[in-house]
């Protein structure tokens, strides 16, 4: 009777890690199966940088934000991002902002990046 040896040791498999990471990932793997995946949509979806140019704090009314040349003046969403101008910090100017589920502090002139994960000062 022969006995074989594995083909992979315990240590190979949890070095593959997971297959899928999240739903999304999942979601996407079924649209390409299904033919519904477009490739365009998603990138257009897609933050992949985020800059923050002002912040406008007023003692009366809603504080504003402009975030990649567009204000939340008029409480229109910004294209995948999420931010209550509300939650900017009058003492440090920070605005909380939600990306894709992610949520970066940010302060004027300062740039959020997906491809590095990192914030970068614009000046």
């Amino acid at each position: 009777m022969l006995i074989s040896k594995p083909a992979m040791s315990q240590d190979d498999i949890e070095e593959l890690g997971r297959l899928f990471i999240d739903t999304e990932q999942r979601e996407k793997l079924e649209s390409v199966r299904r033919g519904t995946y477009n490739a365009e949509i998603e990138k257009e979806s897609r933050v992949s940088s985020v800059r923050v140019d002002g912040v406008m704090m007023r003692n009366s009314g809603e504080n504003v934000v402009w975030i990649n040349g567009e204000s939340t003046l008029d409480g229109k969403p910004i294209k995948g991002i999420k931010v209550n101008p509300e939650t900017a910090d009058g003492e440090t100017y920070d605005v909380q902002v939600n990306i894709d589920g992610k949520r970066v502090s940010l302060k004027p002139g300062q740039n959020w990046s997906e491809g590095t994960g990192t914030i970068k000062d614009n000046y």
